[in-house]
């Protein structure tokens, strides 16, 4: 930018953007994206802070284009977006249920259907039954440990050490490492 050219304010950009001008909104991408990193990683570690900042600044521009969102005070508005977007879904994800289906062996078993995986599914489809089970809880689903070990029926430790050994058999099955058995590592 030369010396005599004055960098246009928020809510200059910002009246920019209601009128139309939507490229500018670029502007403010670039001014507050490493800033709303930082208050996204301080609100929840939950949700990948890259993804919660996207979904902020999309809900922005979204009221923006529909003549609403900041007058003032850009900053404390995209905070605010931030943090609701955690907590929608936080609580999104609190509504979900894992839902027992009961086996022969009396304890129950928690199924969950995984659709795509890609290139990943042969890899992981030759895993142990635990194996699968205790990705799908912790990666796919993201329960933390003390969840999955009580879902599981084993002890936080237990279930931290299953997972290692899973993530480092899938690590082999994709990279078609064949070290060991896998069914009888499990």
């Amino acid at each position: 930018m030369p010396a005599s050219a004055v960098r246009p304010t928020d809510l200059e950009l910002l009246h920019r953007v209601r009128r139309g001008e939507h490229a500018v909104f670029a502007d403010l991408w670039t001014r507050y994206e490493g800033w709303a990193h930082h208050v996204a990683r301080r609100t929840t570690s939950r949700y990948e802070a890259e993804d919660i900042v996207q979904e902020a600044f999309t809900k922005v521009l979204t009221a923006l284009r529909n003549g609403n969102g900041p007058t003032e005070g850009f900053a404390h508005y995209l905070r605010t977006a931030i943090r609701n977007v955690a907590a929608t879904w936080g609580a999104r994800d609190a509504r979900m249920t894992v839902v027992p289906l009961g086996d022969e062996v009396g304890h129950p078993v928690y199924e969950f259907e995984v659709v795509d995986l890609g290139e990943l599914e042969h890899p992981f489809r030759s895993l142990p039954e635990r194996w699968q089970r205790i990705l799908l809880l912790t990666c796919v689903h993201g329960l933390p440990l003390s969840a999955a070990a009580e879902i599981l029926g084993m002890t936080p430790g237990a279930a931290a050490a299953l997972a290692a050994r899973a993530r480092t058999g899938l690590r082999a099955a994709v990279t078609g490492v064949a070290g060991e058995d896998l069914s009888l590592a499990a």
